[in-house]
């Protein structure tokens, strides 16, 4: 059962801003039409045991460590823009709250927060309400897998938001996958580099107001949703099989970061931002 923590809104100086989530529990996914035949047809039940409310008691609490690592899949710790830290990933109000701490610009160091399930996920229809940080560094939902025989990566990236640049603006939801094959003489080269898609979101803006974003991964494609709303399928009939990212065991991960290839000039300075989540549900 959902607690009251949702609806419980404290005056704490550095999250006056945040704005707390009043969605009470059901295990029913927010999708169309067509998703639900797709959930059923597939036999997806909800999973409790990687689904997350979020609704650890007290404040600034640790995720639950049965479900979540505050660290990446891989231990990569960064680049030359930001590294992760455990202690800006936590709890707060109901909902998951990863912080950036940055420098100066863009291009000095960052400190940034992240989480990734415990458990591996292939098929099923995965779901968060969310909302992305003011500012112009991303804060992401998406599933990764590197093979440790070969350093071979696939990714789906279900939203990449960067609300201040043109290509995925406020009003936008950008998807994609990918498969890097690395090599020493061309370095990671990515299999599937057309594939970037940035669907419009038809109310607030993703850093202005509360939206759903969820996955469903079968054995015949991807298929994205926003708000309810499919937006995009990647049908797995459409991509070369070696490079097909959605038949591959991979953790989920949420996390705020900033790209060193990010220009600075087009980063507000804050002193704080925060991605907030006010759930993870999973149906496999």
């Amino acid at each position: 059962m959902k607690t009251n923590l949702k609806n419980i809104i404290k005056s704490i100086p550095v999250l006056v801003a945040m704005s707390v989530s009043a969605t009470s529990y059901a295990a029913t996914p927010n999708v169309d039409g067509e998703g639900f035949w797709l959930i059923n047809n597939s036999g997806f039940t909800f999973d409790s045991n990687v689904s997350d409310e979020f609704n650890q008691p007290g404040q600034w609490q640790t995720p639950d460590t049965s479900k979540w690592n505050r660290y990446h899949p891989t231990g990569w710790a960064g680049n030359n823009s930001f590294t992760y830290t455990n202690n800006l990933a936590y709890t707060h109000q109901g909902n998951l709250v990863l912080e950036a701490r940055p420098g100066g610009f863009v291009g000095d160091k960052h400190t940034t927060g992240i989480v990734s399930s415990k458990q591996n996920l292939k098929h099923g229809y995965f779901e968060v309400r969310a909302k992305a940080a003011n500012n112009n560094i991303a804060s992401s939902f998406w599933f990764f897998n590197r093979n440790p025989v070969n350093g071979e990566q696939y990714e789906i990236d279900v939203y990449e938001h960067f609300p201040y640049v043109g290509w995925n603006d406020h009003k936008k939801s950008k998807s994609n996958i990918h498969h890097f094959v690395w090599s020493q003489a061309t370095g990671n080269v990515d299999q599937t580099p057309n594939y970037s898609y940035a669907a419009t979101i038809d109310n607030n803006g993703v850093n202005t107001g509360w939206h759903t974003y969820g996955v469903m991964r079968t054995p015949a494609g991807i298929y994205f949703y926003v708000d309810g709303k499919k937006v995009r399928t990647i049908w797995k009939s459409a991509v070369n099989a070696a490079d097909y990212p959605g038949d591959v065991d991979m953790p989920v991960i949420l996390d705020i970061l900033v790209y060193d290839w990010q220009a600075g000039d087009n980063e507000p300075r804050q002193e704080r931002s925060y991605y907030q989540v006010d759930y993870f549900r999973a149906w496999r």
